[in-house]
């Protein structure tokens, strides 16, 4: 399991990364909505009431080892994932999805930055195949939670309001997303989908779904020089940028005395 150290390393690597994208992908795009990609079942059967149903409540559960081994909560924490990233063309959520064929959205603003919640680095990787570029996933905390108190001990907190992933200006209800990374929020609480709904703050809509997900998801690309912490002496390793114009990038270590300040 990575130590907080390794995840600072990580992290530096991700914004690296960030800053060796060139074009459409190196800025930031407006995020009105996070949204989640799953079965019809799966949401018919939390807004259905009564013993067998959830009645309206979207329950955490483990998450799985999608992404990097060594990620601190693989198998440990309890979440929801939602994405972040926009269509290019459309600004809104792709019109495909490989999770399923029903999508929950929801306001980003009043989800992640209305209320006093946390936020934590916990992982950056891609997968063997390049098509869908590199990912960041940032847990979303409730302060006070066992979930927070598992992410202080094991993670590397980030702004809300200042960081490079995912951040929302002083005065603008509208955060803003990278554009370089696929940004995964990993949600710790409960999400009360029928009260949401009832205050308009979420909708459903339909998509078309692509392909499937792994039961116990995907595991990371080891060769990438970009997402991973020990460079590979291969001269045949895999490069994953996200853009036309790749570029190398240099290695990072970090310290205490030389940390890594984003503006």
């Amino acid at each position: 399991m990575y130590s907080k150290e390794d995840l600072e390393n990580l992290k530096l690597k991700a914004i690296l990364y960030l800053h060796s994208q060139r074009g459409q992908y190196s800025g930031y795009q407006e995020c009105s909505v996070i949204y989640r990609n799953k079965s019809s079942s799966y949401f018919n059967n939390i807004m259905r009431s009564g013993r067998r149903g959830g009645n309206g409540i979207m329950a955490t559960y483990i998450k799985d080892n999608n992404g990097d081994p060594r990620c601190p909560i693989n198998n440990r924490l309890d979440g929801l994932f939602f994405s972040c990233n926009m269509d290019f063309e459309t600004g809104k959520p792709s019109k495909d999805s490989p999770f399923g064929e029903r999508r929950l959205r929801i306001d980003a603003y009043e989800m992640l930055f209305l209320d006093d919640y946390r936020m934590y680095f916990s992982d950056f990787y891609c997968f063997n195949s390049n098509k869908r570029g590199h990912y960041v996933n940032i847990v979303v905390t409730t302060p006070g939670s066992e979930a927070d108190d598992f992410c202080k001990q094991h993670l590397v907190a980030i702004s809300r309001k200042k960081n490079p992933f995912i951040y929302c200006r002083r005065g603008s209800k509208t955060p803003r997303v990278s554009c370089g990374v696929r940004v995964e929020i990993f949600f710790t609480d409960d999400v009360n989908i029928k009260e949401l709904l009832r205050e308009e703050l979420a909708s459903f809509e339909d998509c078309e779904c692509t392909g499937y997900s792994k039961p116990n998801g995907l595991p990371k690309n080891l060769n990438c020089p970009h997402c991973n912490l020990e460079e590979s002496d291969d001269s045949d390793t895999e490069s994953c940028s996200d853009s036309d114009d790749s570029n190398s990038v240099p290695s990072y270590q970090y310290s205490p005395q030389n940390s890594w300040s984003w503006r």
